[in-house]
């Protein structure tokens, strides 16, 4: 292996050994009371080697966040892009679970009451821009004012969903999860269509 293979390596493994140590002191305590000395003391790696790669606690937070959002963005995009939602929403849901899981000790603090509130608004955000297209292809025709009160519904409900399945261990799969979470959503749409139907005819 050359030189800058071995100086790659030597960084992702620096950055695994920051991340472990992160996580770690985020099961037991918010982001805001952790401070750099103790997370470089407790991984054993020199505070001169955290600032090269991070300015503070919150610049390696926000950067772990960018890696996870991009991914996120990517799977969401290429899932609605590419798949027929029509009659098949387990298959876009699906992803989100897989991610989650794939990162599951991030997304549970994050998540979690020493994570971050502004990941959780930009997760949400994320879904609702991305499935209302998926909602309109259905047939969810709603006044803006039902489609908010239902996207509420949905986002947060399916945000409690996987805070739960996070915090028990996975141990559904990502597939029955996601057809766990359809069974849920499409009554939904239906009465939330029914009931946007009511209201006009008021």
């Amino acid at each position: 292996m050359n030189k800058s293979g071995e100086n790659n390596r030597s960084v992702r493994n620096t950055k695994k050994k920051l991340l472990a140590g992160l996580l770690s002191l985020m099961h037991q305590k918010t982001i805001s009371s952790i401070t750099v000395r103790e997370l470089t003391e407790l991984v054993d790696v020199n505070r001169g080697t955290f600032y090269f790669h991070y300015t503070d606690i919150y610049d390696m937070v926000s950067k772990v966040e960018e890696d996870f959002f991009q991914n996120f963005n990517e799977i969401m995009d290429q899932m609605i892009n590419n798949t027929p939602v029509k009659g098949k929403p387990p298959e876009v849901l699906v992803k989100i679970f897989i991610i989650c899981a794939e990162n599951r000790e991030f997304c549970e603090i994050m998540l979690g009451p020493n994570g971050d509130a502004a990941f959780v608004d930009r997760i949400k955000n994320i879904v609702n821009e991305k499935s209302s297209e998926m909602w309109k292809s259905v047939g969810a025709n709603m006044s803006q004012e039902v489609y908010e009160y239902f996207n509420a519904f949905i986002i947060n409900g399916y945000i409690g969903l996987l805070q739960k399945w996070l915090k028990t261990g996975c141990k559904q799969t990502p597939e029955e999860m996601a057809v766990f979470a359809a069974r849920v959503i499409i009554p939904a749409v239906k009465n939330s269509i029914e009931l946007n139907e009511q209201i006009r005819n008021i």
